[in-house]
């Protein structure tokens, strides 16, 4: 028994890895491919039983993981970015989830069959639109401007709010109280409101004191910061049935929010820890199935799904958004995208179990339905976000802006020389004199440390794809390409080579501590020297100077390229021994 329970284990792991190794490869929602090797596991192949290896275990996991999901998912967001699109998401909470229950209970009711009571519970499971979904989409879809923000928050915060109020419809079902439903609902709601958001604060507050005072050593830091989330939910649930995941999540907003600590390694931490857990719910739920609860499916369960992706979703949110600031196309974009995840799964894998237990046999059918409810609207919402993006206008196309830390004259020189192609720029430093001169010649520049957490909520990267280093503190730049290496790309991070041999990275430095050097490897302070003589950036056709000799046989040995940009403003920074592209313009900084 104890090795089919670890062969079992493992063979989730793996097929979890693999399924989002594969779905980056097919380039698809990782859902779609989770669901699918989920069923082949388990009700085609009986490869994987869930029951059989994790027993009475199975739903204490599920239920800790989406605690830890809705964690990490509270630690990413923080009350600036709330307070940006604030009404909005009030507004989806407070208005769309109401319509959205009431839409698809009567939805439920009339297309499925079901009793008022099973109807209530399935609409109120199928309201969460789930964080673990749209994240992925937004970041293949790149919509600019605030839909991005509305649409995480939103997945967010009604996640916990969905699983509360589906808790509170299954109470009264068990307890015979349907004809009370509102007022059970209303008023269970707001106690778990009350007490997970003073919990989860509290929380927060314990957890930055402990650090503040060093009574945690550094090294156990992200050792410590999920299991005191999980205690915070199980206490928050022995409070009040399953208001831990809000509890959980209000605790990951406050501590994203606080300026005292840092937070950006455990946020790092939690991030892979909801990626293996996301990969091996999806299987789990997944494979409980039997391939019976699927067959027998009604084919009013695609009525039923046309409800929830064209009817429920687009009215919600037109009603929410009455008097917002979102555009008609923003708005139109929100109302496509309602993808459910990883929270309806496990709260419809729950009930369903719990209800044929207590003798409501057609509850059988809520697993089946939600999961069919899942996979379509990950498939409509994945294949229409890029066309719909593209067709309403909202698309970032692969940008191509820079990011300059350095507000002196090589960085001005820089970004004026990138405004004249139309790419966007935007400089950072630190010393108020060099933005304010930057400011005065026309460009977007920004005082503040670029190491700190609070400049980088407050800058507006949209179009920003790239990050070049140009001060003279070498550390400095060695510390940001680190940083931003994880944001941009590896290869879209570009640092200036220092000046003298002090804190020139070494070969043995670890790689994420280096970057490839722009202007062929010329130093920072003989670019200052030519800029002093005067020197000026000038273009010439890329294809008639393919490599450093043959520019400075043409325009003197003191010139330095810089950077090639083409017709469709793609930028490509010139490095130390490495080709460049040969069409577009080739500008390069060369003395008069």
């Amino acid at each position: 028994m104890h090795h089919e329970t670890m062969n079992g284990i493992v063979i989730l792991i793996a097929l979890g890895a693999g399924s989002l190794w594969l779905a980056w490869r097919l380039r698809i929602p990782s859902i779609l491919v989770l669901l699918a090797v989920g069923f082949v596991a388990g009700p085609l192949t009986g490869l994987f039983r869930p029951d059989q290896v994790l027993g009475s275990l199975t739903f204490p996991f599920v239920s800790l993981a989406a605690a830890i999901v809705l964690f990490e998912g509270g630690l990413s967001a923080s009350w600036e970015e709330i307070r940006g699109v604030a009404k909005p998401v009030r507004r989806l909470i407070f208005i769309g989830i109401p319509v959205t229950w009431g839409v698809l209970s009567a939805a439920a009711h009339h297309l499925l069959g079901l009793s008022i009571e099973l109807s209530l519970l399935l609409g109120a499971i199928l309201v969460v639109t789930g964080p673990t979904v749209i994240g992925p989409l937004l970041r293949h879809a790149r919509p600019r401007g605030s839909v991005g923000s509305v649409l995480k928050l939103e997945g967010i915060i009604n996640d916990p709010i969905g699983a509360i109020l589906a808790v509170l419809v299954f109470q009264g079902i068990r307890a015979e109280q349907v004809e009370h439903a509102f007022s059970v609902v209303s008023i269970g709601i707001l106690k778990a409101a009350l007490i997970s958001g003073l919990l989860g604060f509290v929380a927060a507050l314990l957890f930055v004191a402990v650090r503040e005072r060093e009574l945690l050593p550094e090294f156990l830091h992200n050792a410590v910061v999920l299991p005191f989330a999980l205690v915070v939910y199980a206490l928050a649930n022995h409070i009040q049935a399953e208001s831990g995941l809000l509890a959980v999540t209000v605790m990951g907003i406050a501590l994203a929010s606080q300026k005292k600590i840092d937070m950006e390694q455990s946020l790092e931490f939690t991030e892979h820890a909801r990626t293996l857990l996301i990969s091996t719910l999806f299987i789990l739920l997944t494979a409980r199935m039997a391939l019976s609860d699927i067959t027998a499916l009604p084919l009013a369960v695609l009525g039923f799904a046309a409800v929830v992706i064209l009817v429920a979703r687009p009215l919600s949110v037109a009603l929410s958004t009455v008097g917002s600031d979102l555009s008609t196309r923003e708005k139109i974009f929100i109302g496509a995208m309602a993808p459910r995840g990883v929270v309806a799964a496990a709260v419809s894998s729950l009930f369903s179990l719990e209800l044929v237990n207590a003798g409501y046999r057609e509850a059988s059918i809520l697993m089946p339905v939600t999961f069919t409810v899942i996979a379509l609207t990950v498939l409509v919402s994945g294949l229409s976000a890029v066309p719909l993006v593209n067709r309403l206008g909202l698309a970032q196309h692969e940008p191509q802006g820079v990011m300059i830390l350095g507000a002196n004259r090589v960085g001005c020189l820089l970004a004026q020389a990138l405004n004249q192609y139309g790419v966007r720029t935007l400089n950072i430093d630190s010393d108020p004199a060099k933005v304010n001169e930057a400011r005065r010649s026309g460009l977007i520049a920004k005082k503040g440390e670029i190491l700190s957490r609070r400049l980088l909520r407050d800058l507006d990267l949209n179009e920003i794809g790239h990050f070049v280093a140009l001060t003279s503190n070498d550390d400095l730049n060695t510390l940001a390409v680190a940083r931003f290496r994880k944001l941009f790309g590896a290869s879209n991070v570009h640092q200036i080579r220092p000046s003298t041999s002090l804190g020139h990275p070494q070969p043995h430095y670890a790689s994420e501590l280096q970057a490839a050097k722009v202007a062929t490897g010329v130093p920072l302070d003989k670019l200052e020297a030519l800029l002093k003589a005067r020197a000026v950036a000038m273009a010439i056709p890329a294809r008639e100077a393919t490599n450093l000799d043959a520019v400075r046989e043409r325009l003197g040995r003191d010139s330095v390229p810089l950077f090639v940009v083409d017709d469709e403003k793609r930028v490509t920074f010139v490095h130390v021994d490495e080709p460049w592209p040969t069409s577009g313009k080739l500008v390069v900084l060369t003395p008069p």
